[in-house]
């Protein structure tokens, strides 16, 4: 599966039953199954991906979805709307940008929940 930014081959790193796709070159994370991202979530003490809401900003190009190449679609959340992230309305995944300036070209499955998390506690904060 090739990163919806950088074009690149990405890492598939996976836990038990679980699986996301990480890019190396980026950091981005595509997670496919919702229900995987739930269970994270509701690990963290955070509310599920349906509860956290947000805004989609059909106006801003967002580029392909990985697994079946249809337009991603970006919703916005967090303080201002700052956050985003990307989702596909087909196959319901969902991409989150990578934080770092160089990433690290692999990470475990612990690494990768922390940066997931991470980026829905920014998405939930409201001000």
């Amino acid at each position: 599966m090739d990163c919806p930014r950088c074009s690149v081959e990405m890492a598939e790193i996976s836990h038990e039953d679980s699986v996301v796709h990480r890019c190396g070159e980026c950091g981005g994370v595509w997670v496919v199954d919702v229900a995987d991202l739930n269970k994270m979530l509701l690990h963290a003490n955070l509310p599920a991906l349906s509860a956290l809401g947000g805004y989609v900003n059909a106006d801003e190009m967002a580029g392909m979805c990985p697994a079946c190449n249809v337009d991603l679609v970006v919703v916005e959340g967090g303080e201002k709307r700052a956050v985003t992230y990307d989702t596909c309305e087909s196959c319901g995944g969902i991409w989150i940008e990578g934080e770092e300036d160089e990433p690290a070209p692999e990470i475990g499955w612990k690494d990768a929940e922390k940066q997931i998390v991470a980026f829905f506690r920014r998405f939930a904060k409201k001000k």
